[in-house]
């Protein structure tokens, strides 16, 4: 029996509405054909902002401004309006998401179906983007959209190893590898579109003995670029003539399959040219008893890139290795990479118990170094491949890899860097690879290394501490930072691993960040020129069966002090198992002492995946005048739960404040520094005149035109002082400098970093999130007060002419080079031929070069509501994160009902006064 109940449309029922943070969705049926519309619920500035996770990069790029209820409006089958609140308001810009996973440089691809070994299809990279550009105004706007996808470094290898007897006895040799890159998409401009290309190769084992020569395998490719059909017969070689061997990869016979038009190829339809297929690759090896070694030499000729390494051995006495790359696809000229190492087999004493065990250097011609792709090396252990590699010849094509990443070609940059290896004990116990590199320009220094621990020895070691690091001092981006990471260590049985990172930046990004093993869960750390440290941990056991693990960090920022630790445990299979953990996150504060604690613990059995028992708890412990303890625990059994909240407060409330200090002595002497009043001329100001260095001993010489510029570090000024360091300030709450008369005026106030939080009290949220350092007011500048007679840019000109009055009564008089008044010649400045001459007007255009000028003003904060990010008032807006705490506490102290209605946001998120109006 089949029942089918009635379905009813109501033609009255609501139009359904997708409300999203910042978009509304709703359908169009008043316009035809019916569509889709996409108002915009929030300010959308532009900007750009990337996720990274591991191989995973998400990019959201808007370069456009997208005001608060603009409106997309999307017909089919590709139409696209767009309409904004403001008839005259004009949108211009472009959107553009991507997502992209990338291991093209990784050792493992992603592997889609197959086996690492066997017959497979795997990739080297994954991207999706959807793109769109609007041009035009209100209701006349025109918009492109895109969605495409990318597959990079695609490749599909069939084995026949894997079949049948027969298959395996008589193909079981033979490989079939295809190349392949697809990019395709659809967009409203050109349509659908595909772009790829692909290369079928087949090798086939020869094992053909021509006595000292062996050829070992045959191969057969088949490409496709464009209407060119490149094919390839080449073959690898082994030459074995002793002392001497030598392998050659890939040499033979190209044949270019052409497809031409009107017949007037060679063969009719088709183009043939034959030509020789060098060799890719070279290897050689050498053993005559005092040497021993071998080399390989690499070669793209489509990149234009080749490479090579050596390693040569003379008696057990020195082992001399070294690794050249070469690019000549450059702008002008070529990049060289070039790595020397010799490794002594007696180490060499220098006292102490320390040794030298090796020298080597770096050099590179037209070469960069990536710091931040070699931090990330430092954790996989690819910076091995700069500092003294074992096995070069075996392992030639990943550092060739490795050192392509670190180092590559750059126009005019130059690389120098000495290595040695430094080790102590007899046999050596502990050993570190330390190497400098210096980048000209500009003037970036890199400090590398590796430290390694192997107790008692190394061949047998039961302690084995690996610690591979680097530092950086750049220069151009005004910063210092320094990460190590443990790999391969281990004490016995336990395996510890981990990280460690510092960063010193000052300039306009200040910052200072201190962590060994991560950070609190819930603080975003600022960005970082290395990977986030991950936890110290110890692995007591790791089996399939059994997990012990223990975890914890410390980390130190301008805002806060962090500490955490984590352990946990696991026994039993699949069906049964028995878990548990126990944590803790804490931040502390010095004056008065105190400290928050977020602590969780857990113990769960399950069989077949479902919980059988349960206890779980978590809460914060806050301390230590007085203590106390609130959070919740639970019970569960089967398929019940038990919640049981708990709050407890214990102990004496103590003073734990430091004595209070008095800050105006700390500022006098500031502003008593000599160095601290400096007098300039201003740079936008043209003299036209050299002055000389006057000598005046300790006083100051104001020029005229100058400013005098009065600074410090010490205390921030125009900002209510919470604290100073971890102290209260009795004598002042908030300092100010003012100007008496005495012929000078200010000018403008001048600003320094500060630590926020070395100031102000800041909420657990606050530090954080809050800004590590901020631009606050330090000092002033002062000039002379009244008119200045500043000189603005002046152009020397001589102008002439002549002059020739014309009379019938008197004779023509030839009067030369007269001057006449300023009156006249500014009148007809205007329509003479020195204005009106091409280099002129072309020397007056070098100076304003366009009429629109774009003013980017510094990002600051707002205090607005929270209910549509209106500012506040016209006076809300401030430089910084303190400056708008401050009026937000007055304004809530002066009104308190605004307790819940006003934040501090970022300008960029604001709504403008225009708008709001």
């Amino acid at each position: 029996m089949n029942l089918k109940a009635p379905v009813f449309f109501d033609d009255t029922a609501p139009t359904p509405i997708l409300e999203a943070v910042i978009f509304q969705l709703r359908p169009r049926t008043d316009i035809n054909p019916n569509g889709l519309s996409l108002a915009i619920r929030q300010n959308l500035s532009p900007g750009k902002i990337e996720f990274v996770a591991d191989d995973l990069k998400i990019v959201l790029d808007l370069q456009a401004t997208l005001p608060f209820g603009a409106e997309l409006t999307i017909q089919p089958p590709a139409k696209f309006s767009f309409q904004t609140t403001n008839p005259a308001e004009t949108i211009s810009g472009s959107l553009n998401i991507s997502a992209t996973a990338d291991r093209t440089q990784a050792a493992e691809p992603y592997l889609l179906v197959g086996e690492p070994d066997g017959s497979r299809l795997e990739v080297g990279k994954f991207s999706v983007n959807f793109g769109g550009r609007i041009q035009g105004s209100s209701g006349q706007s025109t918009a492109d959209f895109s969605v495409g996808g990318e597959i990079g470094a695609g490749k599909l290898a069939i084995s026949f190893a894997d079949g049948d007897g027969f298959l395996t006895d008589t193909l079981g040799g033979i490989q079939l590898n295809s190349d392949f890159d697809l990019a395709f998409g659809y967009s409203t401009a050109d349509g659908l579109y595909f772009i790829g290309s692909s290369a079928l190769e087949i090798q086939l084992p020869l094992h053909l003995d021509l006595g000292p020569v062996e050829v070992s395998a045959l191969t057969f490719s088949v490409g496709i670029e464009n209407n060119k059909f490149p094919t390839a017969i080449t073959s690898d070689i082994k030459a074995a003539l002793d002392p001497l061997a030598a392998v050659i990869e890939n040499i033979g016979l190209e044949i270019d399959f052409a497809l031409v038009d009107n017949r007037s190829g060679n063969a009719g339809p088709i183009d043939i040219t034959l030509g020789f297929k060098p060799p890719n690759g070279v290897g050689l090896s050498i053993d005559v008893g005092i040497v021993k070694g071998g080399g390989y030499l690499y070669f793209d000729f489509d990149k234009e890139e080749y490479a090579g390494a050596l390693e040569l051995m003379f008696s057990g006495i020195v082992t001399v290795k070294a690794i050249g790359l070469i690019t000549t696809r450059m702008p002008d000229g070529f990049s060289l990479l070039i790595i020397v190492s010799a490794e002594f087999g007696t180490p060499f004493q220098l006292g102490f118990g320390f040794t030298l065990n090796a020298v080597g250097g770096l050099l590179g011609l037209n070469r960069t170094m990536e710091l931040e792709v070699i931090a990330a090396g430092v954790r996989t252990g690819s910076i091995n491949s700069v500092m003294f590699p074992d096995n070069i010849i075996e392992n030639a094509p990943r550092i060739i890899s490795d050192l392509r990443q670190f180092f590559p070609p750059a126009q005019d940059v130059f690389l120098i860097g000495p290595m040695a290896k430094l080790g102590w004990g007899t046999p050596t116990l502990v050993s570190a690879s330390l190497g400098i590199i210096v980048e000209i320009p500009p003037g970036n220094i890199a400090i590398l290394g590796v430290l390694k621990v192997a107790l008692p020895d190394e061949d047998a070691a039961l302690i084995i501490i690996q610690v591979s690091f680097i530092g950086a001092l750049e220069m151009d981006k005004q910063r210092l930072w320094f990460y190590a990471s443990l790999y391969d260590s281990r004490v016995i049985f336990l395996t510890i691993d981990g990280d460690m990172g510092l960063l010193i930046a000052w300039g306009n990004d200040a910052n200072f960040v201190i962590s060994v093993g991560g950070f609190h869960p819930s603080f975003k750390p600022p960005p970082l020129p290395f990977p986030n440290p991950n936890r110290i941990a110890i692995n007591i056991l790791n089996t399939l069966f059994a997990r012990i693990r223990v975890e914890g960090y410390f980390a130190v920022t301008s805002n806060t002090v962090q500490f955490g630790a984590k352990a946990e445990v696991y026994f039993g299979l699949s069906a049964f198992n028995i878990s548990g953990h126990v944590g803790f996150d804490a931040l502390f504060q010095f004056s008065p002492f105190y400290f928050i604690i977020t602590i969780s613990a857990s113990f769960d059995v399950k069989v077949f995946g479902v919980g059988l028992f349960g206890v779980h708890m978590r809460g914060e412990l806050e301390g230590t005048s007085p203590w106390h303890i609130e959070g919740e625990g639970s019970i569960s059994v089967l398929f019940w739960d038990i919640d049981v909240p708990f709050s407890h407060t214990w102990g004496e409330d103590e003073n734990t404040t430091l004595p209070a200090i008095d800050i105006m002595p700390l500022i006098t002497a500031e502003f008593e520094k000599l160095d601290n009043w400096t007098a300039e001329v201003p740079a936008s100001n043209q003299l036209l005149v050299s002055l000389r260095k006057i000598e005046s001993g300790e006083a100051l010489i104001l020029h005229p035109v100058g400013i005098l510029r009065v600074n410090q570090r010490a205390i921030p000024l125009d900002l209510d002082l919470d604290k100073v360091g971890n102290q209260k300030p009795q004598d002042a709450k908030r300092l100010t400098v003012e100007v008496i008369d005495t012929g000078l005026a200010k000018v403008a106030d001048t600003k320094e970093q500060f630590a926020t939080a070395q100031y102000k009290n800041l909420s657990d949220a606050n530090k954080l999130s809050a800004p590590s350092y901020e631009k606050q007011n330090a000092g002033i500048e002062l000039s002379v007060s009244n008119q200045q007679p500043k000189s603005p840019a002046a152009v020397k000109r001589v102008v002439r002419y002549e002059q020739n009055i014309i009379d019938n009564n008197f004779v023509s008089l030839l009067i030369r080079f007269v001057a006449i008044s300023a009156e006249f010649f500014n009148h007809f400045l205007g329509r003479n031929a020195a204005s009106k001459s091409v280099l002129s007007a072309n020397y007056k255009t070098q100076k304003a070069p366009i009429d629109q000028k774009v003013i980017v003003k510094e990002a600051g904060y707002v205090v607005a509501s929270t209910m549509n990010n209106n500012p506040h008032s016209e006076h809300a807006f401030f430089a910084s994160h303190a400056q708008a705490q401050d009026f937000l506490r007055t304004q809530v102290s002066q009104s308190p009902e605004l307790q819940d209605s006003l934040h501090v946001i970022p300008s960029t998120e604001a709504v403008s006064l225009r708008e709001a109006a």
